[in-house]
Parts: structure tokens; C-alpha cells; sequence
């Protein structure tokens, strides 16, 4: 009974300690939506209303604990009143196996959701793969290349990027990455479905006003192989989005193409 009445004891203190994060979290919660607060994140934001939905979750089940605690002390002494033998104690390490026996059905769960999500992240990684592995040796790819290869039209390879995405049905997510000589060093552009504006329609590719490709911290490392001629491919997580490259050469001329499942068709550089 000496086990039961600790954890009784137990889970009342942590009841009466979220209780009271509970009505001081509505208090925040109501003086927020009282004086508007906005300088939260999407992510804080979410971090703070899960943390009151998770309270509320961990305050039902201490009272459920806290409850069959107090049942279980009631009988076991109403058991001792009519019972002749003394009634067998709980072992002191029944409370540990207990919660090692709920910390193995979380793992078990944690696990579960973690390969189901890996699972999940490899279709989207194949599907990718295979969108921009359908564009090798098509026409409207080699055109492009070639365009690039002259100096062509930035316009002309606007409308061909927008029918290669079309193709493969990524709209604004396909970019070609192209390398130009800068004073004997190699510097990256990208060319985005949003690269211009009107006084760019009729310059040259070289003359267009493209944003410098700088690789994120952890596509660094893949992206210093990819450009070394180490690997072609290769793609990279972003949050729940992906980041495919593919490195492509036709006509002595190298191109990388990207595909960024985390743009939408909607961005545009007066956007921001």
C-alpha cells in the first residue's frame, strides 16, 4: 500500500502543478488575444498551443493514475479489515517496471512513426528523382542547354524552363543553376520561374539580373561533390519539403537542374 499511496501522493502534486500552468497559460492566451500579439513565429505559436493541448493530455491521465491510486488504497484496506492474512504488498519495483513498460510502448510508437516517415520521405525523394530523370535526352532540354551554351534569349529560355516544368508538372518548383567564368573562378546563378522583370525581357542570359546560387549549410558538402563531378544527383530535407539536384553536361555546357518542392507558383519577387 506504501507504493500506491507515493504515487497517489505523486501524482497530485503534478496535477496541482499543471493546474496552475494551465489557468496561468489561459491567462497569456487571453491577454494575447485581448492586446492582439503578433511578434510570434508560426513556430513559437505552435510551440505554445501545443504545449497547453499536451498539459491539458498529461493532466487527464495523472487524474486517471491519481484515481485508480486512491482505489486501489481503498480496497487493499477494506481487503485488510476482512481478511485474516496480511495482504501481500506491492514490490517496491513494481512503480519502475510499470513505467519502463510505457517507456517501451513510446519507443515502440516513436519508432513506428519514424519508419512510416522515413518510408514516407524515400516515395517522395523516388518521385522527385524520376521527374527530373525524365527530362534527360528530351528535346526542350537539349534546346535549353544549347540556348545557354550561345548566350541565347533570356526570355526564349524562360518560356522553354516553363515548358519543361510543365512537362513534369512542377510549375515554379524546376530552376536551372548555371556556371559562369568570373575573373578565372566559378560562380553559380540560378534562373527561377521569377527571375526578371520587364527591362530584362529582351538581354541576353549572361546581362539578366539572376540571384547568385549559394548552397544551404546542409547541401554543402553534397553540392561541393556534385560540382566536382563526383556524383550527379543528389537530394536534401528541407522541413517537409525536398531539394533535388541534378547535374547535366550536353554541348560542353554544364547546368544543374533543381527542383525545390517547398516553392509555390505564387512567389514573385514584389512579393517580399
Amino acid at each position: 500500500m506504501k507504493s500506491e499511496q507515493k504515487l497517489r501522493d505523486f501524482t497530485l502534486r503534478l496535477i496541482q502543478i499543471l493546474v496552475w500552468f494551465e489557468i496561468l497559460w489561459a491567462v497569456v492566451f487571453l491577454a494575447g488575444m485581448v492586446f492582439q500579439w503578433s511578434g510570434l513565429t508560426d513556430q513559437l505559436a505552435a510551440a505554445f498551443f501545443g504545449s497547453g493541448f499536451c498539459a491539458v493530455l498529461v493532466l487527464a491521465a495523472l487524474a486517471l493514475l491519481n484515481v485508480t491510486a486512491n482505489l486501489n488504497i481503498i480496497s487493499k484496506a477494506q481487503v485488510r479489515k476482512v481478511a485474516e492474512s496480511e495482504v501481500v504488498e506491492s514490490k517496491p519495483g513494481s512503480f519502475i517496471k510499470a513505467l519502463c513498460a510505457a517507456g517501451v510502448l513510446i519507443a515502440l510508437v516513436v519508432g513506428s512513426l519514424w519508419f512510416a516517415e522515413w518510408r514516407l520521405y524515400q516515395a517522395k525523394v523516388s518521385e522527385t528523382q524520376t521527374k527530373i530523370e525524365s527530362l534527360m535526352g528530351t528535346d526542350l532540354l537539349d534546346e535549353a542547354v544549347a540556348l545557354i551554351k550561345k548566350d541565347g534569349s533570356a526570355a526564349e529560355l524562360a518560356n522553354m524552363r516553363e515548358a519543361l516544368a510543365t512537362s513534369i508538372q512542377t510549375g515554379a518548383r524546376l530552376s536551372f543553376i548555371i556556371p559562369r567564368k568570373v575573373k578565372d573562378v566559378t560562380v553559380y546563378y540560378e534562373f527561377t520561374a521569377w527571375w526578371h522583370d520587364k527591362k530584362d525581357e529582351d538581354k541576353k542570359i549572361s546581362e539578366a539580373s539572376l540571384a547568385k546560387f549559394v548552397p544551404r549549410q546542409a547541401e554543402r558538402r553534397k553540392w561541393e561533390k556534385l560540382v566536382a563531378g563526383e556524383t550527379d544527383e543528389f537530394t536534401v530535407p528541407r522541413g517537409n519539403d525536398l531539394r533535388s539536384f541534378r547535374r547535366v553536361i550536353l554541348h560542353d555546357q554544364e547546368i544543374i537542374l533543381l527542383i525545390d518542392t517547398g516553392r509555390r507558383s505564387d512567389y514573385s519577387r514584389s512579393s517580399f
